[in-house]
């Protein structure tokens, strides 16, 4: 068994027990009564409210194609995106495991070169990550004024966003003076030493070059795209509000944008669909504020078996996709 696979099988062994233990926490029973009790207008205008959570998203990247001069069309794009996010779910690499099969689809269906393909993912990372850390410092100051949480976890996630802010301000600042990141890394790693891997630095000075134009130039387009992505905080407010009146819980904004902070924090655990990490979470913040684990617990569930739909979603487009690529290669073979 190879090392990757043992971290594999380790980090959802670790994730598992986490799940456990915190089930047993919240309390099967209660957990039971709240999806009993589960209120269905609520629950419909959530799956309605969830699905339209995509559409922010699929803009935002749609403006940083358009600026890279590459005009693809919304649905491609959302469909892109939907795949790229089943992918990632169910890989350990923190949001960030299906961004290459938004290039590869982007590139064989719609025509993009991975360069620009590429840089656009980057550039669209970029803001996703800077906005999650705008969200998680107002996160932080609603933690603040929670005397339950501990001292050290305000600090440990202080600590992290500050990290965040400094990777992102780096990453900006060295692409606008066209120093690059990645292909320094890259560089500096001593990869390029690799055979296989020797003209990968040169690719990689391009795509920054791409994201280099596109933060100088297009400053239009890249301010459109942070407010896209404000418009999907702005979804995802009303996607968890509308969750937890489903569950019964009329929560006010401080609650449901810590509960956000949690899931987002719960994501970037190197373990497949954050498995046991997303309840902890959910469980510990609703036993602080509301004295209730369980409606935390139901909260984690109902948002995983939505995740694990639009997975099932995602990898029915790239299957659909994989067969169409198969049929391309099949009629070349028959001229």
């Amino acid at each position: 068994m190879n090392r990757g696979r043992l971290n594999l099988i380790t980090s959802l062994l670790i994730g598992v027990g986490v799940f456990v233990f915190f089930l047993e926490r919240a309390g099967i029973n209660e957990i039971g009564s709240i999806f009993l009790n589960l209120n269905p207008f609520y629950l419909a205008v959530y799956c309605v409210v969830t699905t339209l959570a995509f559409f922010p998203t699929a803009w935002r990247w749609q403006v940083i194609l358009k600026a890279h001069n590459k005009k693809v069309p919304f649905l491609s794009v959302l469909k892109y995106t939907i795949a790229g996010y089943a992918v990632s779910y169910i890989t350990p690499v923190a949001n960030a495991g299906g961004e290459p099969v938004r290039a590869y689809m982007l590139k064989k269906e719609s025509n993009v070169d991975l360069k620009t393909g590429s840089s656009s993912i980057i550039i669209d990372k970029f803001v996703e990550l800077l906005g999650t850390a705008v969200f998680g410092m107002v996160g932080l100051f609603f933690f603040l004024s929670l005397p339950q949480l501990s001292g050290m976890f305000k600090i440990i996630i202080g600590i992290l966003l500050g990290f965040t802010f400094f990777v992102l301000f780096t990453l900006y600042y060295r692409t606008i003076t066209g120093r690059g990141s990645f292909s320094s890394l890259f560089t500096y790693l001593r990869l390029h030493k690799i055979f296989k891997l020797k003209n990968f630095a040169h690719i990689l000075e391009k795509v920054e070059k791409k994201m280099e134009v596109f933060f100088l130039e297009h400053k239009k387009e890249f301010l459109l795209s942070c407010l896209f992505y404000i418009l999907y905080g702005i979804t995802a407010i009303f996607e968890f509000k509308f969750l937890l009146l489903a569950l019964g819980i009329d929560a006010s904004i401080e609650i449901i944008i810590m509960s956000i902070t949690f899931f987002g924090i719960a994501n970037f655990v190197p373990v497949p669909a954050a498995v046991g990490f997303l309840e902890a979470g959910q469980t510990t913040l609703f036993s602080l504020v509301k004295n209730d684990a369980g409606a935390g617990f139901a909260l984690s569930l109902v948002m995983r078996a939505r995740a694990l739909i639009f997975v099932a979603v995602g990898f029915g487009i790239i299957s659909y996709f994989s067969g169409k690529q198969l049929e391309k290669v099949y009629r070349k073979a028959l001229k």
